[in-house]
Order: structure tokens, then sequence, then C-alpha cells
């Protein structure tokens, strides 16, 4: 299974044990659909940032990858009288303790280092929705020339 999607797959699982905030939980696939009909509210989306490597020796490089988590929820007051502040942060909350030293399996079934926390900041907050973009990072190291002899 991609990155991408254990992360999903854990946020929801963390999510439907601890209070079920999240309507939805998914990759980026659902993503481009929400925002341009803010027709969810209360969702979860991963989105793969960007690869990079850097050579270990001749025959290692070091991969560290970044994933953006977006949270979005409304901006109205829940019916127990919730401010939307108090909603997105528990959802922040709840997206940093499922995937914060949470350790992935790469595509070649090797276990990557821990997810770690990098940033976090309110990406847009108009149109009754208020979204969070959350960055965490992870590395792992591979074989640079993959081919079989």
């Amino acid at each position: 299974m991609q990155i991408r999607k254990q992360i999903a797959t854990r946020i929801n699982d963390y999510d439907q044990t601890n209070g079920k905030l999240f309507v939805e939980v998914a990759d980026s696939g659902q993503l481009d659909d929400v925002l341009k009909n803010r027709n969810t509210a209360n969702g979860c989306y991963v989105i793969k940032l960007d690869t990079n490597a850097k050579s270990a020796s001749d025959i290692y490089q070091l991969v560290t990858e970044r994933y953006q988590v977006i949270t979005i929820c409304s901006n109205f007051s829940d019916s127990y009288g919730s401010a939307v502040g108090d909603r997105a942060e528990d959802m922040q909350h709840t997206v940093f303790k499922a995937i914060s030293g949470y350790v992935c399996t790469d595509n070649q079934g090797n276990t990557t280092d821990p997810l770690k926390f990098v940033t976090g900041g309110l990406v847009d907050l108009k149109n009754s929705l208020h979204v969070w973009a959350d960055i965490y990072e992870l590395s792992y190291t591979q074989k640079i020339n993959q081919q079989e002899d």
C-alpha cells in the first residue's frame, strides 16, 4: 500500500476509535472536488508533497518524503455549540496523535523512520470552511540500483 494511503488509513482508524471527528478521511484524490464544491465539512486529506534523495554511498541513498495533511471543518458551530476553532484544533490534535511517530512501510516492504511533524498553518478561512494544513516527513534507505544482476 502506498505510504500516502497508509497515513490516511492510520488517521481514519485512530479517529474511529477516539471520537469520530471526521466525516471523511482520504488521500488526495477527493480533495479537489471538496475544495471546488465546498460540499464536505469535517474531512481530512493526505497529499504527497515531494520526495528528495541524498546518496549515502555508491549503493544506498536516503530518501525523504513529505506529506501534507489537510483538515477541513465547517465555520458553523456544531449542535453542541462548540466553536469552530475548538473543533479545528481537535482535528489537528487527532491527526498529530494518530501519525506522529507512526512507522510506515515503503514499496519494498521495509519500514521507514517514524513520521515527524514539520510545520502547520491556516490555508483558508472563507466560504464557511476552515482549512488547515500540517506537513509531516519520513525517511528511509533504498538501493540506488534497483535492477537485478
